[in-house]
């Protein structure tokens, strides 16, 4: 199977209080984890693999460090089960673009329920009557469950 690395960057990550790194990150498309710390990193920090155990441990700075697998699964019931939800004001926005140089925010409003193309651009609107089969006429209220498979086209010359 193959994968394909999309980018390469630089990520500045932390285990726990104690270790903080800065390693080389190829970039591909995954579900199963944020960052995976292969055989480079390994090499580079001189971690020893403890198959019974299934741990890494490793010095840094000094102290003796040791990784060991979730024992939840990866996921925290009662974590899971809680709803939560975080709000900020429009002037903590303004604020913290000032403060940073790239800032994503997540702007949601209650859907209109007519079909309102008075308020789409008169440039969309020439194109969606000039393309008038290029989308659906109506559209699901809410999005298809997310599905975990990963499709591979090998193309033989």
């Amino acid at each position: 199977m193959d994968i394909l690395v999309s980018d390469m960057c630089r990520v500045t990550f932390s285990i726990g209080k104690q270790y903080i790194c800065e390693v080389l990150c190829d970039v591909l498309d995954m579900d199963v984890c944020h960052i995976i710390l292969g055989r480079p990193w390994q090499y580079d920090v001189g971690a020893m693999y403890d198959g019974r155990s299934n741990s890494y441990s490793f010095e840094w700075k000094g102290r003796r460090l040791k990784l060991l697998p979730q024992l939840t699964g990866g996921n925290d019931p009662q974590k899971s089960n809680v709803a939560t939800l975080n709000l900020i004001s429009g002037s903590a926005i303004v604020q913290a673009s000032k403060e940073i140089s790239v800032l994503f925010a997540l702007v949601v409003k209650e859907a209109s329920h007519c079909n309102n193309k008075e308020g789409t651009h008169p440039e969309v609107q020439q194109l969606l009557k000039q393309f008038p089969g290029i989308g659906p006429d109506t559209l699901p209220a809410i999005l298809p469950p997310l599905r975990a498979l990963q499709h591979q086209v090998d193309l033989i010359p």
